[in-house]
């Protein structure tokens, strides 16, 4: 998620698990707590796409990392802003203060695509559970609120109040956003069961700024489809589609480090896309994940490289965060497709799906 989301919950997470009469500190702490574990992008200063790719919500990232690492923080905080007639009792306390403010960060990060490395440095699995987008207004103006009712509000136990209100509400946006993508799944796997297709792999991905819009993807023995379904307003989805197809040059790219490095980063969801040109061939793997047109092979993530006749590669491959047809989203065409468009009633019937 983006930075102020970050740091707003980790001082909603703070001033939550915090005793009311607990104030010196705890709201200061958790923001710079809820966002430290961003730290990892100094880690790849100087390096290239692919070790941004390796690096980001990565050690930093990890629950068994910052579980260690919280009682430290903790301790330091304690000693720092520690004060009063209960001291002593605030050690307990700043300890589970860091330590909750600094998990509330990679858990919030595992509810979007991108993938988090939970078990880092034991395992360098990702997780993704596909709920909230990397940016989503609504779920900052939740936490924003808190903080600013409990800036507003005199009274300690009110304040308290307000935060866990403001963390109880964003826990619950953050299950609509899951019951979201629950739900476009089982509407696109209902309308291929319509369409007879029985073999298939089937997954919905957030898009950005809200919740209701997603991109599906669905993989074949023969073909890639991409589509995209609002569950404000649920039209049958319609779909791009491509062969699965990518030669000995896509072989010999994937198998590269680079292509290792990409795949594990698409959570194997890459895409090949071979071009012929001039000298040879030109091969592209696309992240499926990400995209904002029914163009399998166009993605916001993407690596390349040339390779002559005779599938030998003329340069490594290169990477990079946005292709170039989707250096520019259209938002007002995102948020007209999410709301406002309409489909005709019979759209949806002719499909044979209806809506879980």
């Amino acid at each position: 998620m983006d930075p102020v989301s970050q740091a707003a919950l980790g001082a909603i997470t703070a001033r939550s698990v915090a005793p009311a009469d607990m104030v010196k500190g705890v709201v200061i702490a958790g923001v710079a707590l809820g966002a430290a574990p961003d730290i990892d992008v100094v880690f790849s200063i100087g390096g290239d796409f692919f070790d941004t790719l390796k690096h980001h919500r990565g050690v930093t990232h990890s629950l068994i990392v910052l579980l260690a690492v919280g009682p430290l923080a903790g301790h330091w905080l304690w000693r720092r802003f520690g004060d009063g007639l209960r001291w002593r009792r605030q050690h307990l306390w700043w300890l589970a203060i860091a330590t909750a403010a600094l998990q509330s960060h990679p858990l919030l990060d595992g509810l979007t695509t991108y993938g988090t490395q939970w078990l880092a440095p034991f395992s360098d699995r990702r997780f993704a559970v596909d709920a909230m987008p990397i940016i989503d207004p609504v779920y900052t103006l939740i936490l924003l609120g808190g903080l600013g009712a409990g800036a507003w509000l005199k009274s300690p136990r009110r304040r308290k109040a307000s935060a866990l209100v403001a963390l109880a509400l964003s826990c619950a946006y953050l299950a609509y956003g899951w019951e979201q993508n629950r739900e476009t799944a089982q509407f696109a796997a209902a309308q291929l069961e319509a369409e007879g297709l029985a073999d298939y792999e089937l997954s919905a991905f957030p898009t950005i700024l809200q919740v209701h819009y997603r991109r599906v993807v669905v993989r074949t023995p023969d073909e890639v489809r991409v589509g995209y379904f609002s569950t404000w307003s649920p039209c049958t989805i319609e779909w791009g589609r491509a062969p699965r197809a990518g030669g000995a040059a896509a072989s010999v790219l994937a198998a590269t480090d680079e292509g290792r490095t990409f795949d594990w980063f698409a959570m194997g969801w890459s895409f090949p896309v071979v071009q012929r040109v001039a000298d040879g061939f030109q091969v592209t793997l696309s992240d499926l994940r990400y995209g904002a047109t029914l163009d399998p092979g166009e993605s916001f993530f993407s690596i390349g490289a040339r390779f002559d006749a005779a599938w030998r590669p003329l340069a490594p491959p290169t990477g990079r965060g946005f292709s170039p047809d989707q250096d520019r989203l259209d938002f007002k065409t995102l948020f007209n497709a999410a709301y406002f468009d309409e489909c005709p009633e019979v759209a949806v019937e002719a499909s044979g799906a209806t809506l879980p």
